[in-house]
């Protein structure tokens, strides 16, 4: 789907219980501590005080897909400081009960749980004889709650979806389909042939405004979820080959030997080898659960243009291995109207994709988590921790020397001829104006990582959304162009946190703590020696009544701009009221080119802006 320009037609964090050893800079001093002092110092500045940082909810009716989490963060948007910090705490994959506020809300449907006949045949295989034999205990009872997961799912949507026509579910699957993704010729469209495609795609977005709306049981599907997955231990056994052929796909159990498993996958368990994975599946509503315990394995999932997983689910548990995963659009951690989890706990592993994938939610939640490894993520679009609406995206790697990179396929044609669409790498979007946005969430809590995109990403949102990029320490790199690294644009809330390290963050412009159009842009950078490069409204800039922070707290650090008219610390009047731009450096020989910045000074553009380096 094509971003415009003037009307854009656009369209939870995933914290646990267990925490893990905290940030050792923690010990050393307070960081957040000093932010709320030089904080308040600015704001004094201003006349202001941190309770002023916030925004009416009553700009505009909010629409029935407004998740509760945005409407808190847009009340409190200093609170996403917290909220970030939090994100690296914990280590879980999927429970969502520590969250606060509930990022879900309680909007989700009652329905009498009850078993589902299709599953009377799966239930026998799980009692059988032959599992027995070839599984240890511990493996059969994961199996079982994987089962029972999966049931839980089909009742659900049974009960959900029983009240669409199959012209609506029709309408449902390729409405959305059509507003995510994109065609790499549509930049060599006409004006009237491109005129034509919005319309269309406006078209589409009322149709599916009225139908998503009794799909909004997103909070059941995370509960459940939650309950699935504990730290599991690896199991060393050996197994015979085996397989059955259930109405659902395939279950297998393989052996250690290098297998290759093709076609229609509902349940695999591997105990081991070298393993070629071709998932294969038609039609949508399926389901794909694969546990493999050790070797070099090839994922090749399905490429096809309607995800076969929406309103359905997979889940891939990869426990040793340097794995590479192929993947087009829709899958590896990507929940369409149903649930996804990709979890790979060790190796150097290597994600591809295309449109919506590692770490995507659209009326679901999308799960890529990686423990250990250097790895390399590259996907196109939507993706790399992207939440749309109703969706919870989250793409969470807790060790390694790390390399993202997002977009390179569609142009941003209409603005540009030499950029590219990313919407990516901690990102939430809306469809402006009818369908608030999600959360996406990207999350590495250590390791010297370089993150790429083009235009949107790197802890951003648009229109309602939620976007955040937490980094817990290592020497960074951070490289984008515009509306990125700690950017809210139109009533959005997007932040990057980085907790240490000698980081390098380069963009071009409305980026480094932009607010744009009553949305709040935040870039945290706690301690180290950076540096940070871009041309214009960057820096902590406030426009159209937005509100942009950006804040360094320790190190000695060099900051280049282009622009001395629109940065570090600028805020600008718009409908009669102003922005609010804040730049604050608070320890550390500084060096400053290109604005008015300067070290150990304060400065200010405006009533609505000021700078101040200690």
């Amino acid at each position: 789907m094509r971003i415009l320009i003037v009307s854009l037609v656009c369209l939870f964090s995933i914290a646990s219980a267990q925490e893990v050893i905290p940030d050792s800079i923690d010990t050393l001093y307070a960081p957040l501590d000093s932010l709320n002092a030089g904080l308040d110092q600015a704001l004094d500045v201003l006349k202001m005080t941190r309770g002023d940082l916030t925004f009416r909810p009553d700009y505009l009716e909010p629409d029935a897909y407004r998740l509760p989490a945005v409407d808190y963060y847009m009340l409190k948007p200093l609170w996403l400081v917290d909220y970030a910090k939090s994100n690296l705490k914990y280590l879980n994959i999927a429970s969502t009960g520590e969250l606060a506020p509930d990022i879900l809300g309680s909007r989700h449907y009652l329905f009498e749980q009850q078993d589902a006949p299709e599953f009377d045949k799966i239930r026998k295989i799980l009692r059988s004889d032959r599992i027995k034999k070839s599984l240890p205990q511990e493996t059969i009872y994961q199996l079982g709650r994987i089962t029972e997961f999966i049931e839980k799912l089909q009742v659900r949507n049974s009960y959900t979806f029983s009240k669409y026509s199959k012209v609506q579910l029709d309408s449902l699957r390729d409405g959305f389909t059509l507003l995510l993704e994109e065609d790499v010729n549509s930049e060599f469209l006409s004006a009237a042939e491109l005129d034509s495609l919005e319309e269309s795609e406006d078209i589409w977005a009322e149709k599916l405004l009225v139908l998503g709306k009794e799909c909004r049981s997103i909070r059941q599907i995370s509960n459940d979820l939650d309950q699935l997955f504990n730290q599991p231990v690896k199991q060393h056994f050996s197994s015979s080959y085996t397989s059955w052929q259930t109405e659902f796909g395939q279950i297998i159990i393989g052996d250690t030997t290098a297998n290759h498993y093709s076609g229609d996958l509902f349940i695999v368990i591997d105990p081991g080898g070298d393993d070629d994975y071709d998932v294969a599946f038609e039609g949508t509503g399926h389901h794909t659960y694969i546990i493999d315990y050790g070797g070099n394995d090839t994922y090749n999932m399905p490429k096809n243009r309607i995800s076969p997983y929406f309103f359905g689910s997979n889940m891939i548990i990869d426990y040793d291995g340097d794995d590479l995963y192929n993947a087009g659009s829709w899958t590896l951690g990507a929940g369409l109207f149903g649930v996804s989890v990709l979890w790979d706990m060790k190796g150097n592993d290597r994600y591809y994709g295309d449109t919506f994938t590692q770490g995507a939610g659209c009326f679901g939640v999308g799960i890529l988590r990686d423990d250990n490894g250097n790895d390399n993520y590259q996907a196109a679009l939507y993706s790399q921790g992207f939440g749309f609406v109703e969706g919870i995206g989250v793409l969470m790697d807790n060790s390694g020397n790390d390399n993202y990179f997002a977009g390179g396929k569609y142009k941003d044609f209409i603005r540009y001829n030499d950029h590219y669409l990313s919407l990516s790498q901690g990102f939430a979007y809306g469809l402006r104006p009818k369908m608030s946005g999600g959360v996406g969430l990207l999350i590495d809590k250590s390791g010297n990582d370089v993150y790429i995109s083009d235009i949107f990403g790197q802890g951003a949102s648009y229109w309602y959304g939620l976007g955040m990029l937490a980094d817990g320490g290592g020497n960074d790199q951070y490289l984008s162009f515009q509306y990125a690294q700690g950017n809210g644009t139109h009533m959005s809330l997007g932040i990057l946190y980085d907790v240490s390290g000698n980081d390098v963050y380069s963009a071009k412009g409305v980026s480094q703590g932009c607010g744009h159009d009553r949305g709040a842009g935040l870039l945290i950078d706690l301690d180290g020696d950076d540096n940070y490069n871009a041309y214009d409204l960057c820096q902590g800039a406030g426009s159209a009544n937005g509100l942009g922070i950006i804040a360094d707290i320790r190190g000695n650090d060099a900051y280049i701009v282009r622009s001395d008219k629109n940065t570090q610390g600028y805020g600008n009047p718009r409908r009669e009221y102003g922005s609010i731009g804040i730049f604050l450096d608070l320890g550390g020989k500084d060096g400053y080119s290109g604005g008015i910045g300067g070290d150990g000074r304060w400065w200010t553009y405006s009533m609505w802006g000021v700078g101040i380096d200690k």
